[in-house]
């Protein structure tokens, strides 16, 4: 951890990051049931856990994923997770760059009438920006008003070498040798999200920072080390939520 958490050689912040994370998408699921939205929607859902930690009567979850990642996350279930002590999502083995996302949602029990809570945690920066567009205008033709968009995302002037931030060059090597690569990112400020938010029908409700976060989870935390963050600075958190019905495929908004 300390080698990790190094300014130069490793990617400070980087495991409060998944912490801090994870919290504030389970503090938005956690609302928005409480609000009365009774499906939860992630996509490219990979191992995540909440609809055993977090589900509710009453409340659906949908899993959409990659073919044959959700079918060996079904195996895992099966195996680990029996159905009479936890609750199970509705498993959606679909490529959302080959089908839409309401195709995806039509094969399952999924009400395109009641209001949903979309999580996309961390996908985006993986995406080209067309594909993240296209992600959003699948939601936007999806979602009823009131419905609520959760994602993070990487800082588009960190991604472009606009400033420095450390431990962001180890990671985007780290990716790459896992043959991956992050190719997204977005203008952290929120007159520019707004603007982004608004083509697809959505309000923007929040954006935080790695400070701002900080403060939320952590904070026991004293003060800030911008060489040594305690949490990754280059990472964003947007929260939204729908305003208007959804909009036609012919009516999307493509620039």
């Amino acid at each position: 951890t300390a080698l990790l958490n190094t300014p130069y050689l490793g990617i400070p912040g980087i495991v409060n990051f998944i912490d801090v994370r994870t919290q504030w998408f389970d503090a938005g699921v956690k609302r928005a049931i409480a609000d009365g939205i009774t499906q939860v929607v992630i996509i490219a859902a990979g191992y995540d856990t909440r609809a055993y930690r977090l589900g509710k009567p009453g409340v659906k979850f949908y899993e959409i994923d990659l073919p044959h990642a959700s079918k060996t996350k079904q195996e895992l279930v099966k195996e680990h997770m029996p159905a009479d002590k936890y609750t199970w999502p509705e498993f959606i083995g679909a490529d959302l760059s080959k089908v839409t996302l309401m195709d995806a949602l039509s094969k399952s029990s999924w009400d395109s009438t009641r209001r949903t809570m979309f999580i996309i945690e961390g996908l985006v920066y993986y995406l080209p920006p067309q594909a993240f567009k296209k992600s959003l205008t699948g939601i936007s033709e999806t979602a009823v008003a009131g419905s609520r968009l959760f994602f993070d995302f990487l800082h588009l002037d960190a991604l472009a070498n606009e400033i420095v931030m450390p431990g962001l060059e180890t990671l985007l090597v780290a990716v790459w040798n896992k043959g991956e690569m992050m190719y997204s990112g977005i203008d952290h400020r929120p007159e520019a999200l707004r603007c982004l938010l608004k083509k697809f029908g959505f309000r923007l409700h929040e954006v935080l920072d790695a400070k701002d976060i900080t403060r939320r989870y952590h904070p026991h935390v004293q003060g800030w080390n911008d060489w040594q963050p305690h949490v990754s600075p280059f990472f964003g958190y947007v929260a939204a939520e729908k305003v208007l019905a959804p909009i036609k495929r012919q009516e999307t908004i493509t620039e």
